[in-house]
């Protein structure tokens, strides 16, 4: 199994090359699966106040909060990364390719490190940005600032570039 990492800002377009790639991929005969760290912050956000997870606005501020008190409140600041260990463990015998769409912290690169990550950072100043000055400063938002062991990093680019440096970098892995 090999695993994409995909990183970066809200709205930067990590989900549109997640979505990119697994399309890609699969036309070249590969089972690809789309996960996210946060889908477990999105189920409990699904059961705590009703949210189904894919409506807009997303409840940033919960999720922002909730993820927070799960990494530092109780005290198991890998709860997430855990988690998706758990899960590429069984995906592991399951699909060829795992995508991961969206990478916030460092150590949720380099806790996944033995599965030797190709890893895609995008970054658009082009797309609305419209979280609050709050959301913006979050960890989730800024963690990934000065990191810099990326294979990839998209910056600025329209889809159809976005497409053409992901397929290069997929023939290069």
């Amino acid at each position: 199994m090999r695993l994409v990492l995909v990183a970066g800002k809200a709205r930067s377009g990590k989900s549109e090359a997640a979505k990119f790639l697994k399309a890609y991929l699969t036309e070249k005969g590969k089972k690809v699966v789309i996960t996210e760290y946060s889908k477990y912050i999105k189920l409990f956000a699904k059961e705590m106040i009703g949210w189904d997870g894919i409506s807009e606005p997303k409840p940033r501020k919960f999720l922002q909060d909730f993820g927070f008190y799960v990494r530092h409140e109780s005290h198991d600041p890998d709860y997430f990364i855990r988690r998706m260990k758990e899960d590429l463990a069984i995906y592991e015998h399951l699909v060829d390719v795992v995508i991961i769409s969206d990478v916030r912290l460092p150590r949720e690169i380099t806790e996944v490190s033995s599965f030797q990550p190709l890893k895609i950072k995008v970054e658009s100043h082009l797309n609305v940005y419209d979280l609050n000055e709050e959301e913006a400063s979050h960890e989730t938002e800024v963690a990934l600032d000065k990191y810099t062991d990326f294979d990839l990093i998209i910056k600025d680019k329209s889809v159809l570039e976005m497409q053409e440096l992901l397929r290069q970098v997929v023939k290069d892995w």
